[in-house]
């Protein structure tokens, strides 16, 4: 009977070996599910853009600059300041002449004496002929000399009168050369006023100095016509047109609408950081609502993203489940907890989505950055219980901004 028993035993013994043994091998041999990302397909709205650098501008900027030659004052605004149309901005006087050195002083006295003595001479002339101009008159009236001599004596007065002028200028003239230095620059000042309303954005000549006429002295803008200029390779800006919608972000707070107002016909050569020449042109934005405070200002940094293409409520599917196949896009669905390869038709895409033109419907799941062990019919598995796509789309698929 235990021989019985321990036979028996030992039957069962062998039949749990081979049990484990036959679970061991299928476990084996059956693939098991690949785990994945799993992202499900809705619609939404994708915009394609380009994002480059632009700075603020004020379309009317003034420059206040010297009359005359001369000394400005210390300007007493400051950049800043908001003046009004006609509040002065500056002062100025006339320059002060330079000293003499004593050949040219006593040079300078001599023409002043020529100068007195040809007046006085003229004066003589001019008194001898209003002698003869009255004895003229006066005999013209008794009829004893002709009307011919009246006349005569007439224009002499007169031609005395003009040289008598002429030497008392000329009297003037030699005399201004006499003038102490400095103290011919204490009358005559002149008062520079704003041409606008607006705000002070630099002060060139801020302390007192002598400059020639043309100098600028304040600058002024008018903060409430306020332009982006932002420069785009020539690549996208031959897509964009008057009109497009764009975005001003980057500026310390959030992103503000406006609308491209001009594309310049030229571009400009510049190299970048890495030492690449690019065609550049420039883009005036306009901004579509009110302007912000900071950024009623002049040459302040910013962002300028422009919409290229935009699609709304359309079926999108992550930057992440696209990979090539032959020429053209496809992904990975998920049905019945398999891979199936898909192709897919695409169109206007974004830095996360893609529009699916053809071969996907919302709602269908897709693999996340499938691997190599992913194939068409591979069994998978969600990693995730999330269907958020939070991560970002690899570089070769995305479009990095131009900068």
């Amino acid at each position: 009977m235990n021989r019985f028993i321990d036979r028996l035993r030992s039957r069962w013994y062998y039949a749990l070996a081979i049990a484990a043994l036959a679970a061991l091998v299928l476990f084996v041999v059956i693939p098991q599910p690949v785990p994945v990302e799993i992202a499900i397909i809705d619609r939404g709205t994708v915009r394609e853009t380009v994002v480059d650098e632009g700075r603020t501008r004020m379309r009317e900027v003034y420059v206040v600059s010297a009359p005359v030659a001369g000394r400005v004052l210390r300007v007493a605004v400051e950049p800043g300041d908001q003046v009004q149309k006609g509040e002065p901005l500056a002062r100025m006087t006339r320059g002060a002449s330079a000293f003499l050195d004593p050949r040219s002083d006593a040079e300078a006295r001599e023409l002043v004496a020529a100068a007195e003595a040809r007046e006085r001479a003229a004066i003589a002339e001019r008194e001898l002929a209003a002698i003869e101009d009255t004895r003229a008159q006066k005999l013209a009236e008794s009829r004893l000399i002709a009307e011919s001599d009246r006349d005569t004596a007439r224009v002499r007065l007169r031609a005395a009168l003009a040289a008598e002028a002429a030497a008392s200028a000329d009297r003037r003239r030699a005399r201004s050369a006499l003038l102490a230095a400095g103290l011919d620059g204490v009358s005559n000042a002149i008062s520079l006023s704003a041409p606008v309303s607006g705000a002070v954005l630099s002060v060139p000549q801020k302390s007192e100095s002598v400059v020639t006429a043309g100098t600028p002295i304040v600058t002024l803008g008018d903060p409430s016509r306020v332009d982006v200029v932002a420069e785009f390779l020539s690549q996208d800006a031959v897509r964009m047109k008057p009109g497009d919608r764009a975005f001003i972000e980057n500026w310390g707070g959030d992103a503000v609408a406006a609308i491209v107002e001009r594309i310049e016909p030229v571009a400009r050569t510049k190299v970048s950081a890495l030492g690449i020449e690019e065609q550049r042109t420039k883009v005036v934005l306009n901004f579509e609502g009110a302007i912000p405070a900071a950024l009623s200002s002049h040459d302040y940094r910013v962002d300028a993203r422009v919409v290229l293409e935009e699609a709304q409520n359309a079926v999108r599917v992550p930057l992440g489940a696209l990979f090539r196949s032959g020429d053209g896009w496809a992904v990975f669905v998920v049905q019945n907890g398999r891979a199936v390869l898909r192709p897919v038709t695409l169109g206007v895409q974004d830095d996360r989505f893609r529009v699916v033109l053809a071969g996907m419907t919302a709602g269908e799941g897709v693999v996340l950055f499938p691997s190599t062990e992913v194939s068409a019919g591979t069994r998978v598995a969600n990693s995730q219980q999330s269907c958020e796509v939070n991560r970002r789309p690899s570089a070769s698929i995305a479009r990095s901004p131009s900068r």
